[in-house]
Formats: structure tokens, C-alpha cells, sequence
């Protein structure tokens, strides 16, 4: 009788609910390979913004950096393309870095998750999405004991010293650089990668997570954006916002560098009025003030108004 192989063992199909804020069904980076983006090296900054929390998702916190985030880049010419919320999940954050990274962004900031507590986990699923190990970062670890000793100091904490939920603070991907956190105790984290990507993580509390992104562009000169940003707002006669829509659509065609956007107020409000945001990024401040000019010129004209 002729003997054959056993059929292969078919594996049973994992059946485990995704974890909160994480995207079922995507495909992801083989194990061991890292994210790879075409990263655009001329031209604007493209940048996404992660957002880690679970208490953001649940209603319990409103988030309160990306906006000061997204604002300060824009306004200096970068591109922000994307603001995402996620649990904080090893793996919500690692798909939202890979998945960014693979867009083509070429700075991608995450903010919340730096902290002392099991939840904390953004540093160690960057690292996993950067295909890197964790270490303690010597320079982190400076930063750690000096914020404890100065809190210690001001009775703020009972001593000093590193404790293992301390040093889970120190702990950085190979390669990272920390930049100090001053208002705070978790350092934030600049991890650079080869084709040209950078991550930035920040705290998650604002007034720490601003003056750590601020020191963090200090030492991002090479790529902070440096264009310029020109806008002007016009108040129509109109409180229809759906009768301005022929205008806007001729306008956003004849000016596709021009960002065009109506803001109604509601027909309860006060003054109901539309206002129409005419806004341009450019190299430099002459060029978007020309731009944005003309783009205001041709509203008039198509309004009827010039």
C-alpha cells in the first residue's frame, strides 16, 4: 500500500477581539522588517500625529496638544496629514506608526504613553514598529533621577532614586536620542531612521508635551519646516453656505496650492453670516501673500464683487 504524508495541521484562526482603537483587517509588516515610506525629501514637511489614550477614547480626557501641534507646523509650512487616536495597546500604537511610516510621512509624532505605569507602552511599540530593542539610554537616565531628586527636594515625592517603575521611563529604542522634559518627569524621544523618517514622542500632559516638542525642533533644524503660511478671511453677505458652493468649487479648481474653506456659524447664531478662509503655504512670505491675493481677487471677481 502506498504511504502517504499526513495532511499539514491547519491552524485555528485567531478569534481574540482586536484591542480598543486598533484597525482589524489591515495587512501588516512581516516580523523583522521595518516600515518602509517613500519619504518626499523636497517640498513641504508631511507629518501625522498619533494621539495614545484610551481615556481619550472613552470621553473621560479631551485631548489637548494636537491642535498646538498641528497649528505650529502648519503655520511654518508643513503638511499635517492626519490626527489619529489610539488605545494605549502595544499594538494600536505599532499599526498607527507603521501605518503612518508607509504613507510616506516623514515626521511622525505620537503624544501620551512616556509614563511610569504598565499602560505607558508607546516607547516599546514604536520600538517594535521600528523593528529596534529597547535599552536604557545613559542621558535618559540623568534626566529620570534629576526630575526625581528636584521633586524629592520640594517634598513632592517621598525619596528619590530610581525605582523599576522610574527606569521603565529610561528605557528608549537603540538609537534614540532623549530631549529633556522640564516641566515633567519622562523624558521625550527623538528615534531618526534611515530613509529619512524621524519620530518625535512627547508626554501626554500639554504644558509638558509643548516644551518638549519645542526642544525637540531645536535639535530637528535639517528638517523643521521653515516656508510660511499666508491667510485672509472674508465675511459674504449670505448665511446659505450651500449657495456658495458653485464660487468655492471654480475657485479650489482655478487655485489647487490655495486651501479654501466656508465656516458657518448655524442659522441660530447671532451674526449668520459665512465666512470664507482663503489660506496659502509657500517658501516664503512673499510668495503665500501672492498667492492668497490672487486666490481673493478671483472671489471678488467670481462674487461679483470686483
Amino acid at each position: 500500500m502506498e504511504r502517504r504524508n499526513p495532511p499539514p495541521q491547519r491552524r485555528a484562526p485567531d478569534r481574540r477581539p482586536p484591542p480598543e482603537g486598533s484597525r482589524p483587517g489591515r495587512r501588516h509588516t512581516p516580523a523583522g522588517v521595518a516600515p518602509k515610506g517613500l519619504v518626499e525629501r523636497t517640498g513641504p514637511l508631511h507629518v501625522e500625529i498619533i494621539v495614545v489614550g484610551r481615556e481619550l477614547l472613552r470621553g473621560r480626557t479631551q485631548e489637548a496638544i494636537a491642535g498646538f501641534l498641528a497649528g505650529w507646523l502648519s503655520q511654518r509650512g508643513a503638511i499635517v496629514h492626519r490626527i489619529t487616536t489610539v488605545d494605549d495597546h502595544d499594538r494600536a500604537i505599532t499599526e498607527a506608526m507603521t501605518e503612518a511610516i508607509e504613507r510616506g510621512a516623514r515626521l511622525v509624532i505620537t503624544t501620551g504613553g512616556l509614563g511610569p505605569t504598565s499602560d505607558d507602552k508607546t516607547l516599546a511599540a514604536v520600538a517594535d514598529a521600528l523593528r529596534l530593542p529597547l535599552a536604557i539610554h545613559p542621558h535618559a537616565k540623568e534626566m529620570v533621577e534629576s526630575a526625581y531628586r528636584r521633586l524629592a527636594q520640594e517634598r513632592r515625592v517621598s525619596r528619590p532614586g530610581l525605582t523599576a517603575a522610574r527606569e521603565k521611563m529610561c528605557s528608549m529604542p537603540v538609537g534614540s536620542e532623549p530631549v529633556p522634559n522640564d516641566a515633567g518627569t519622562a523624558p521625550g524621544v527623538i528615534v531618526r531612521r534611515p530613509g529619512g523618517v524621524i519620530v518625535v514622542c512627547l508626554p501626554g500632559v500639554p504644558e509638558e508635551a509643548r516644551g518638549v516638542f519645542l526642544a525637540a525642533i531645536e535639535r530637528l533644524r535639517d528638517v523643521a519646516p521653515r516656508g510660511a503660511v499666508a491667510r485672509r478671511e472674508v465675511e459674504t453677505p449670505t448665511a446659505d453656505e450651500s449657495s456658495l458652493r458653485t464660487i468655492l468649487d471654480r475657485l479650489t479648481e482655478e487655485f489647487p496650492q490655495v486651501w479654501v474653506k466656508s465656516h458657518a456659524p448655524g442659522f441660530g447664531h447671532a451674526n449668520d453670516r459665512i465666512l470664507v478662509t482663503i489660506e496659502a503655504g509657500a517658501a516664503t512670505e512673499a510668495e503665500a501673500t501672492t498667492a492668497v491675493e490672487n486666490a481673493l481677487r478671483r472671489l471678488l471677481s467670481l462674487s461679483g464683487g470686483g
